[in-house]
């Protein structure tokens, strides 16, 4: 009887620490899942007041590019310092070799690329259409990968294409009909989903450089591209408009600046530690979630007015993209069934 009740009361203490174990688990997740939408929207956010608007006189979209990689370089060396004394990460030393590596120098120049059109094209549409100018990374994925890579979509892939492919193009149209559209924004958006594109395609090959470290990665892809940039803001005389006396002394520009910089550390280490806690299904699903609230607070924020099929070319770009995440996994999944039935039957056969 005594044995009974001990049985019960260690089943009563074993259910709670469970439930314990399973809030907490939710706590953490639901703590970085939000980290990564308040740093992935502050950002953005940060851009658009540094790199102004068409309107503005000034541009200094390649000097924003430079000084965020710079910053990133100093963070990243402070950041994994401070944290060696508390886990067991370890700061990127610097290593010529690997610097110069023509990988690594082909992912910086593209690095360099993608950042200079994605404040370029921030610059000329508003928040609110950012995410539809730069919608079609996912098509230059699908088209790269097969130049490339020789990796080819399947049907369900391509399908899903064609739901981004019109949600871009209504946008573009809505855009219009609201006197708010910009070509040359468009444009920007379009080149810089290519080089978003080729960016991913050569990051994967440039992780084996590093030892698939990421953040070593983040280093020596963000210092070659601060030296890069150098000779760009030069040439395009954007040191002289930071220097003028009112935008110098402009504590809330220099702010706003480093704060710009620091981000751009962030939200790597943001998404990789949402992909640790959950995986890349939900890191693709948040990410959209997280698109959809970006948008609606421009819209409010900037007190915008959208008509509604506006809205539903979001939500065909949202749901397109969606799609595709959820059929890459099923493809990845049976990949992964083939190959261990493989096994198992070569296994089954070995004497």
């Amino acid at each position: 009887m005594y044995t009974g009740r001990r049985s019960q009361w260690m089943d009563k203490g074993t259910s709670k620490d469970r439930g314990d174990e399973e809030r907490t688990s939710y706590f953490k997740i639901a703590t970085v899942v939000l980290t990564y939408w308040t740093i992935s929207i502050t950002m953005v956010f940060a851009n658009k007041y540094l790199v102004g608007s068409p309107q503005s006189k000034d541009d200094i979209s390649l000097f924003v590019a430079w000084f965020q990689c710079v910053v990133c370089v100093i963070f990243i060396s402070v950041f994994t310092r401070v944290g060696q004394k508390c886990t067991d990460m370890t700061p990127p030393t610097f290593t010529i070799a690997i610097a110069t590596n023509r990988q690594m120098l082909t992912l910086s120049c593209l690095f360099v690329g993608m950042l200079t059109f994605n404040n370029l094209c921030l610059k000329y549409v508003g928040v609110a259409f950012f995410q539809v100018a730069r919608s079609m990374t996912l098509i230059f994925t699908v088209i790269l990968s097969a130049i490339i890579l020789k990796k080819y979509a399947s049907l369900q892939s391509v399908l899903c294409c064609f739901l981004v492919i019109a949600g871009f193009f209504l946008g573009i149209d809505q855009e219009n009909v609201a006197g708010t559209l910009s070509v040359q924004g468009v444009g920007y958006g379009i080149v810089t989903s290519a080089f978003v594109s080729l960016t991913g395609i050569f990051t994967k090959r440039a992780l084996e450089l590093v030892e698939k470290d990421s953040v070593k990665l983040t280093f020596y892809n963000n210092l070659n591209a601060a030296i890069l940039f150098i000779p760009l803001v030069i040439v395009s005389r954007q040191t002289s408009v930071i220097f003028d006396p009112v935008r110098l002394w402009d504590s809330y520009f220099w702010f706003a600046m480093g704060l710009s910089g620091m981000f751009s550390f962030l939200i790597a280490w943001a998404s990789a530690r949402q992909i640790h806690y959950t995986s890349p299904v939900t890191h693709h699903v948040s990410n959209n979630v997280k698109s959809v609230l970006q948008t609606i607070l421009a819209v409010l924020y900037f007190q915008e007015t959208k008509p509604l099929l506006w809205w539903f070319s979001n939500v065909l770009i949202i749901t397109g993209a969606f799609l595709y995440a959820v059929v890459k996994i099923k493809e990845e999944k049976q990949a992964q069934l083939l190959q261990e039935e493989s096994k198992t039957k070569n296994g089954s056969v070995a004497p």
